[in-house]
């Protein structure tokens, strides 16, 4: 495997070989990108200038056959939070990627002019594109496949990144060809747009460069890991994420008219009972694969009445942010919201939040889905006053709007748990280096890190701790292998992990080993941001969640300051 650096102001491209005494070795993903932001780019710079870097990388499984291993790390100093930041997007282009026996593509400087990079098999180039300046992924996608090849993975961005809006994403496109998934979270659409970047195309190549020690050995730990995901989880490959809806209303704990409720009454019009129903009614299709080693397979693409496309991975977090958050209750409208973000280039989940910010000081009228599409579809589209206030996240427009309720942990949005009600994704949210960021450890309803461990009540504040530490540890190694981390973020799976990176690098690893991965990823991306001026006082949630009480639940954010500004302290001496 190795790194490409291309330095875009001087054109210059160079690869580096990661060797068995590189510090790179077991770096993969997110644990390489972080690695890579904390060593190189200055943490106080800013994040649109030429000292700060992109990098674009595969997880250490990536092009072997283990589950829902094929996703990209997008990493770099966050324009939202000015800390380090790491998005992850599943879709075509990481296996391809992988294939060429490269682990992680770094973007330096700053280009003076529009280009694309172009990976095959003579080799990388970047390649002037004027042309497709300004426009959608969508369309961008339809040329770049016609020029290139259908088969081809994209990562790009939309107009939003071009104009450097500080919630835009980098799309990948999904294995039906469609840019429908994104690195959304952290602004990082907008670094790419820094950079002059509008598209990686990558082609087929002819033989895959992806080695594997001992694959007899390694297949006898993924095909049965395999095999029990998709009998577990079949309910979830039928409706999706989007079966959270009605869950969540019932606990209490769905964002609604900007988290002043957590439940809400029109759930059974949003729900994903009734986007299951439309799917399969219009000819959509269901129990899609995210990307090409995904047995879970949780995806939909969804069409209108007419049986043409609109989106596909149509997910809870749009689907709560944008539709009860904002008091919108007709699918086909949320449909074509999310079709217009994965357009220009937006994440869903900032967007929501910011939206339901302008509802909440009178800026939108609740439930104007049409206002929202406008803000879209015409003034994020052409980046003017209207498109940059709410192009730009929930913090700005709290900032603007001079708002009282504004749902941000270290200027990134939340997503669409109430923390009132799951007290350890609210630590989680509190405490997490990227900010409001759920997947760094996400304690839904249910999930437990260790099989002999009782975390109490999901509202209770008892083990919540214990929890999200573990939980976000784990994460970050399944980050690290570019693994979904609906596999399992458990001290139980990282002995799977253990014995299939043995397999694949003629390792010795133990479950300990891999467990101190993903802790010193932790701390390389805590340091990174103490020195960026984003150190534990930080680790809070908005004060009008510590006042306001959850309806119906009744309850408020109970944890101590105290406890949230130490919670790293943990990765010091942490039994699991």
């Amino acid at each position: 495997m190795k790194i490409v650096r291309i330095n875009l102001n001087s054109k210059n491209i160079q690869s580096e070989p990661i060797t068995t005494d590189s510090k790179f070795y077991l770096l993969g993903a997110r644990g390489l990108t972080s690695q890579i932001v904390h060593d190189e780019v200055p943490p106080q710079c800013n994040p649109f200038g030429p000292k700060n870097k992109l990098i674009i990388a595969n997880g250490l499984l990536a092009g072997s056959p283990f589950p829902n291993s094929a996703r990209t790390s997008i990493g770099s100093k966050s324009p939202l939070t000015n800390g380090i930041k790491e998005a992850n997007v599943g879709g075509r282009p990481a296996m391809m990627l992988a294939r060429y026996a490269i682990r992680a593509i770094i973007l330096e400087d700053q280009s003076s002019s529009l280009h694309l990079i172009l990976v095959n098999d003579e080799g990388i180039h970047l390649v002037p594109c004027d042309e497709y300046k300004g426009l959608g992924n969508y369309e961008l996608h339809k040329r770049l496949q016609k020029r290139y090849r259908e088969k081809i993975g994209i990562y790009s961005i939309g107009p939003a990144g071009e104009y450097m809006m500080r919630s835009s994403t980098v799309a990948a496109n999904d294995l039906e060809g469609y840019p429908s998934r994104h690195a959304a979270r952290g602004g990082l659409g907008a670094v790419m747009g820094s950079k002059k970047i509008k598209a990686v195309v990558i082609t087929p190549t002819k033989t895959s460069k992806v080695r594997i020690h001992d694959l007899n050995r390694f297949r006898k730990v993924s095909k049965p890991f395999a095999q029990s995901l998709a009998a577990s989880k079949q309910k979830f490959s039928i409706f999706g994420t989007a079966m959270m809806m009605k869950g969540m209303s019932g606990y209490g704990g769905l964002p609604t008219k900007n988290f002043r409720k957590g439940s809400y009454s029109d759930i059974d019009k949003i729900s994903g009972e009734m986007l299951h129903e439309i799917v399969t009614s219009r000819g959509g299709r269901k129990k899609l694969a995210c990307s090409p080693t995904c047995v879970i397979r949780c995806s939909n693409l969804v069409l209108n009445e007419e049986g043409n496309h609109v989106t596909s991975s149509f997910e809870y977090e749009t689907m709560a942010l944008n539709g009860s958050n904002l008091l919108i209750n007709d699918i086909d409208k949320l449909t074509q919201i999310d079709h217009l973000c994965d357009d220009v280039g937006i994440d869903t989940i900032e967007f929501g939040g910011t939206c339901g910010v302008a509802m909440d000081c009178g800026k939108i009228q609740w439930g104007e889905a049409d206002k929202i599409i406008e803000i879209l579809d015409k003034d994020i589209r052409i980046n003017n006053e209207i498109g940059k206030t709410y192009g730009n996240g929930v913090k700005n427009i709290g900032e603007l709007l001079h708002a009282q309720r504004v749902p941000h942990v270290k200027g990134q949005g939340m997503s669409a748990y109430d923390p009132r009600i799951f007290k350890a994704m609210s630590v989680t949210f509190a405490t997490s280096p990227m900010g409001a960021d759920h997947t760094s450890g996400a304690a839904i309803a249910g999930r437990e890190a260790s099989q002999h461990k009782d975390y109490g009540e999901l509202t209770n504040n008892k083990g919540k701790l214990d929890l999200s530490f573990e939980l976000q540890v784990y994460t970050a190694v399944l980050d690290s292998l570019g693994c979904c981390y609906f596999i399992g973020p458990s001290f139980e799976n990282m002995e799977i992990i253990s014995n299939a990176l043995n397999a694949m690098y003629d390792l010795d690893l133990a479950r300990d080993d891999v467990i101190k991965i993903g802790e010193n990823i932790l701390r390389t991306e805590l340091d990174f941001n103490k020195k960026a001026a984003i150190g534990s006082e930080t680790n809070d949630v908005p004060e009008f969640f510590k006042k306001e009480q959850s309806k119906p639940r009744d309850l408020i954010f109970t944890f101590r300051e105290e406890d949230l500004k130490n919670f790293w302290k943990r990765l010091n001496n942490y039994t699991y």
